[in-house]
């Protein structure tokens, strides 16, 4: 004990350094829930994750030691740890940060005591009980410390303080290392390095790729509190000419004229005053298919419809279906902001989904006279849309139960759906949106008895797709017996995309998936809407979404809606749809997609998901034109500017 209290600073240190090398070890070793290799998507940043969280730790108790605090430090790694364990835990199940926005949305009061909330903290038993055990020994290491520490303290006074407090160059030494290993990483990101260093002698390949945000983890407490003040000095960007003109090349050009004060309100456009396409208000039946790939769905235009047999049915029925239509994001929660609000989410950060009650408004809205309804067999509070949920449809909104039988959920939802579509009304317009979830990564969403669950991955997602498409088919048959059938319309939408097979990972870094094309279908028996069914070419996006189902429902009102009304308009051939992925932009055309790094130079050309740097006058062009548009965004989401 007199040893130990020597020089505590420097023993719970080194204790700390000890239990932050066994959490990365957890962290990197430990399977994940979501089917991802996390050494593959952390490649090449794990020793820059390692230098900045241990030169952190040395900062920390280096300021410790000259304030002469020990109990302080005990507290602080207490503190420090219990915050690195959910950080840690929550990203290996939903590979997001731990964070203020975090905790807000995914613990809402409605769902603390939800059976699923406690998978947030766990992908699996052993994972989980490792991380909590772990914390136990810290708190209870430091509980130890700080009774011990206290009960000499008020034996020997200021004694004690003498004989424990180091020498500066002790505490010094601590901060300047911590700061060398902590800055090093982030000179090098700003200068923007990338290349790979080889050991001498060894011959060791390190890669030299840097990237803040999410993928940094670093010290929990003192990466939120830096990353949240970062943000809100970069996110205040004046709006100038410059910007509003980098806006206007994603806009289509009857919007670019229809903005009363462009200065403060650029996003924020009068009243459609085109001719629509349906000339009542239809019932809207829209569908959000989970991980809907366009790449495979697509197959169905070559004759596989043993895909997804009874989507292709519909199809035949009548209706448009887009070959390039693009996610305005992964994971989840960006498609769905880009479809309710009609504009790319926050380039970093999800900003709509977390301030449900700042100046946005989503098309269910605007659906005043259609009696709304949401059936969802996933939490919202998951996808960080419950307060989209609770805004747009008040209470009226059904969470499937949980399956008794693994996979089934497809199944209840579509009971739950059909359930819902008997009580909507004959004699005024309704809306009902649904989603679905066997193909969700990692594709074992399907009821073992349905088919096998191979090691392939794209046999799984072909037999996901197949099982919800099935539950689909029994939701049409009850719909195609309503006598309003012939005046409804059914939109079917992919969230996003999600890797599969090694074709979705042939994309350089900072790309993510989210690239790829997703399906995307608008179809009604109504003649007079559609003749049969017709493949769209042109570009489509979820931000078309809002301003398509204006046409549908005769809605004609102001609002932040970036898009084109897929019945009527066609985004021009040369110009792309714009979505963001972390820290990055990806821009889609007909044959090819553009992406890169908001904060770096390379711009990569792919098609197929096969990218190579380009530097061709127009690509990058279009990357300034995207890099601007982020900064217009960041400023009008973070002051609350979409609109009036």
């Amino acid at each position: 004990m007199k040893q130990f209290l020597k020089n505590p600073y420097v023993l719970i240190t080194v204790i700390a350094l000890l239990v932050q090398s066994v959490m990365l070890v957890f962290f990197y070793t430990l399977p994940d829930p979501l089917g991802l290799s996390l050494l593959e998507m952390f490649s090449g940043r794990i020793q820059w994750q390692m230098i900045m969280a241990y030169g952190g730790m040395l900062v920390i108790s280096g300021l410790f030691m000259l304030m002469k605090m020990p109990r302080g430090l005990a507290i602080y790694y207490i503190l420090y740890f219990f915050f690195a364990t959910a950080d840690y835990e929550v990203f290996r199940f939903s590979h997001q940060r731990l964070s203020y926005s975090f905790v807000r949305t995914y613990f809402h009061p409605s769902n603390l005591f939800d059976s699923t909330a406690a998978t947030v903290f766990g992908g699996d038993a052993l994972g989980t009980v490792l991380w909590v055990g772990l914390y136990i020994l810290v708190l209870a290491a430091g509980i130890t410390f700080i009774v011990l520490y206290t009960l000499q303290k008020r034996k020997k006074g200021k004694d004690l303080d003498l004989a424990i407090t180091p020498k500066k160059k002790v505490p010094i030494s601590f901060i300047s290392a911590g700061l060398v290993l902590s800055v090093f990483p982030l000179i090098l990101f700003l200068m923007g390095t990338r290349a790979v260093f080889y050991v001498p002698i060894v011959k060791w390949p390190i890669e030299m790729q840097f990237n803040l945000g999410k993928y940094t983890l670093t010290s929990p407490i003192l990466h939120i509190a830096a990353w949240e003040t970062f943000e809100f000095v970069r996110d205040n960007e004046k709006v100038s000419e410059e910007l509003v003109e980098d806006l206007n090349a994603f806009l289509p050009k009857d919007k670019i004229g229809a903005r009363q004060d462009v200065m403060n309100y650029p996003v924020y456009f009068d009243a459609a005053r085109h001719e629509y396409k349906a000339k009542r208000p239809y019932n809207i039946v829209f569908v959000f298919g989970e991980s809907y790939k366009g790449r495979i769905l697509n197959q169905m235009l070559s004759g596989d419809t043993t895909l997804a047999p009874n989507l292709w049915k519909l199809a035949k029925v009548g209706g448009l279906w887009f070959k390039n239509a693009y996610s305005g994001g992964y994971p989840t929660v960006r498609g769905t902001t880009s479809t309710y609000l009609g504009f790319p989410t926050h380039p970093n950060r999800d900003v709509p989904s977390f301030y449900a009650s700042n100046h946005f408004k989503g098309f269910p809205e605007y659906l005043e006279n259609y009696k709304r309804a949401y059936v969802t067999i996933s939490n919202p509070v998951f996808d960080h849309t419950l307060p989209f949920v609770e805004r747009f449809y008040g209470e009226n909104w059904k969470l499937a139960p949980d399956d008794s039988i693994p996979g089934t959920a497809d199944s209840l939802g579509a009971d739950l759906a059909i359930q819902t579509l008997d009580g909507m009304p004959y004699d005024k317009p309704w809306f009902l949106l649904f989603n679905t979830i066997a193909t969700h990564i990692p594709f074992y969403g399907y009821p073992d008895a349905f088919a096998p669950k191979p090691e392939d991955p794209m046999v799984r997602y072909r037999t996901a797709l197949r099982y919800t498409d099935q539950q689909f088919g029994r939701f049409m048959e009850s719909l195609s017996q309503r006598p309003d059938f012939d005046r409804t319309v059914v939109l079917f939408l992919g969230d996003h995309d999600t890797p599969v097979d090694s074709v979705d990972r042939r994309i350089p870094q900072p790309i993510g998936v989210s690239s790829s094309r997703i399906f995307m279908g608008i179809f009604s028996a109504d003649t007079s809407l559609f003749q049969g069914l017709v493949v769209r070419e042109d570009v489509a996006s979820q931000l078309d979404v809002g301003p398509t189902i204006f046409d549908l429902a005769q809605v004609r009102a102001p609002g932040h809606f970036w898009g084109y009304d897929l019945l009527t308009q066609e985004r021009p051939a040369e110009q792309p749809s714009l979505f963001f992925g972390e820290n990055g932009y990806y821009l889609g055309f007909r044959d090819h997609v553009l992406t890169g790094g908001l904060k770096s130079e390379e711009v990569y050309s792919g098609v197929n998901q096969n990218f190579v740097p380009v530097t061709d006058s127009v690509s990058l062009n279009w990357r300034d034109r995207a890099v601007g548009a982020s900064k217009i965004l960041r400023s009008l989401l973070r002051n609350d500017n979409m609109m009036p």
